[in-house]
């Protein structure tokens, strides 16, 4: 085991975060997530801004 880690350890530990960083943004990217409601905040205030400029 101890050979194993030595020689897989760094791959087994960039795994390991990857998979926790597609976690984070797999949670903050759902559908009622903090990220997901700004986001569409943000598009919703843009165009409204968008079509008073054309009025």
């Amino acid at each position: 085991m101890e050979q194993v880690m030595k020689h897989y350890g760094n791959a087994i530990l960039a795994v390991i975060v990857l998979m926790a960083l597609g976690a984070i943004l797999v949670a903050a990217l759902s559908s009622d997530g903090y990220v997901a409601t700004e986001f569409k905040g943000a598009l919703m205030d843009f165009f409204d801004n968008m079509n008073k400029l054309k009025s």
